[in-house]
């Protein structure tokens, strides 16, 4: 029973200090739940349609900031929503631009492939050509050739 116990206590702090290392990606100072008004650009995904579950918001203040050319190790923000910690990338459903500029999600990374564009201020309860196969997202003027316009 000692080298029971012993083996226990060893292995419990390596538990306890893996628990506190290990967490969900996150985008690296320009993600957020919410869309606030202080925002110039605001796009925010939800894990699934009708703008439910978990969600991240990528923002900026200025020009392109808060574009994303690969959403790549983002995961959903939201504690105890469906979803959280799940990946972003090819697992959005719906979408909410809260910016005064349009939001064009789009199908691949760097900005490419076929798109859904949304007006500003505008929530899309189900994206159209990037449901669930979203992999970037850009602000204003970018816009595909392929875009799914959402007014």
């Amino acid at each position: 029973m000692r080298t029971i116990r012993r083996a226990l206590a060893v292995a419990l702090p390596a538990v306890a200090t893996l628990s506190v290392t290990v967490a969900p990606a996150q985008a690296a100072g320009d993600s957020d739940i919410w869309c606030n008004s202080y925002h110039a650009n605001c796009g925010t995904f939800y894990c699934n349609s009708n703008l439910t579950d978990s969600r991240i918001g990528f923002t900026g203040s200025s020009g392109r900031e808060g574009e994303i050319s690969d959403l790549s190790g983002h995961t959903y923000l939201e504690a105890g929503k469906a979803g959280y910690g799940r990946p972003v990338k090819n697992n959005a459903a719906s979408l909410y631009n809260g910016s005064m500029r349009k939001a064009t999600a789009f199908r691949n990374s760097g900005f490419a492939g076929a798109c859904d564009a949304v007006a500003s201020l505008t929530n899309v309860y189900e994206l159209n050509k990037t449901y669930n196969q979203n992999a970037s997202l850009g602000f204003g003027s970018r816009t595909g050739s392929n875009c799914y316009m959402f007014d």
